[in-house]
């Protein structure tokens, strides 16, 4: 019989699928012992089902078409707390964390992309998926959401992303790849990571403060000051995942935090605890000697 604590849940970054289109990135997750095989380090990761990247929707910029071919997600810490997730759903932009219950069986797919595309992809505006997880077919006509779970029932999931990336590039309009002032600022606030300022962006957008918060708003669904932040808090888990905790005091200035305090700060404010307590697994049934909090968090469970 497998040791429990082997099964987890394999996620997979498919990089070649996305390239050469406006899309971020391309996904799967699937049940998986930890000796799942070889793995390629660099867009393969193997999660414990208590590691607390399963777990939690932390806040991000991006929207994706989440398609659940497995049992059924919810959202919520407790049972009667909780809100099941349609098998085929949009998660918005997230500006605050959200507890996620990801179920025993576990085969999904996702297809992400700038928040910037939601009016051409999904017909309304970004301010209106911000924190909101919705059926696809809230915004998709119902019978091509239902021939489109038809098809991908059972296909490969590499199959499957290609199938559902098509079909979202279909809805693009050709102007949604035309250089706008809102692509210039996003594209700005990304490369430097959130380190900018909003007078640099609008001195480097030639507008003014007022009229880069209204339009970026409403293109984004979410203001300048707090996108910047986001993406700055996206960099600061990654920097954190990546390095020995006993390292972490120099990630802040990296990642462009001020010191060691404002970065457990702003990342409490994000992920609703400080990085030594948020990254350690989230599972009562785990007996606390296993956990040390010694070298990178994905070593912290033993």
């Amino acid at each position: 019989m497998s040791d429990p604590f082997e099964l987890g849940v394999l996620y997979t970054e498919h990089r070649a699928a996305a390239a050469r289109t406006p899309l971020a990135s391309l996904w799967s997750y699937e049940s998986s012992e930890r000796s799942c095989g070889s793995l390629d380090p660099r867009h393969q990761y193997w999660l414990h089902r208590s590691d607390p990247l399963l777990n939690t929707i932390l806040p991000g910029t991006l929207v994706s078409i989440v398609i659940n071919l497995g049992d059924r997600w919810a959202t919520g810490r407790s049972l009667p707390a909780s809100s099941l997730i349609p098998p085929l759903s949009v998660f918005g932009p997230f500006t605050r964390p959200q507890f996620l219950r990801v179920g025993r069986h576990v085969r999904a797919l996702g297809v992400v992309l700038p928040s910037l595309l939601t009016r051409d992809v999904f017909g309304v505006p970004a301010p209106d998926l911000v924190n909101r997880i919705i059926a696809l077919d809230d915004v998709w006509p119902r019978d091509e959401v239902d021939r489109l779970h038809g098809a991908l029932v059972d296909r490969p999931l590499p199959d499957g992303l290609s199938i559902v990336r098509d079909s979202l590039l279909r809805r693009l309009h050709p102007a949604a790849h035309l250089p706008t002032i809102e692509r210039a600022a996003v594209r700005l606030l990304t490369t430097r990571r959130g380190s900018v300022s909003i007078d640099a962006i609008s001195e480097h957008c030639g507008v003014s403060r007022q009229w880069l918060g209204r339009r970026f708003g409403a293109a984004t669904g979410v203001p300048p000051k707090l996108f910047a932040r986001i993406v700055r808090f996206q960099r600061l888990v990654h920097s954190l995942l990546a390095t020995d905790v006993s390292g972490w005091a120099g990630v802040a200035a990296e990642a462009g935090f001020y010191d060691q305090a404002h970065m457990i700060n702003d990342f409490r404010g994000f992920a609703g605890a400080p990085p030594t307590t948020f990254f350690q697994p989230h599972d009562d049934t785990i007996a606390p000697e296993r956990i040390q909090v010694r070298g990178r968090p994905s070593e912290w469970l033993r």
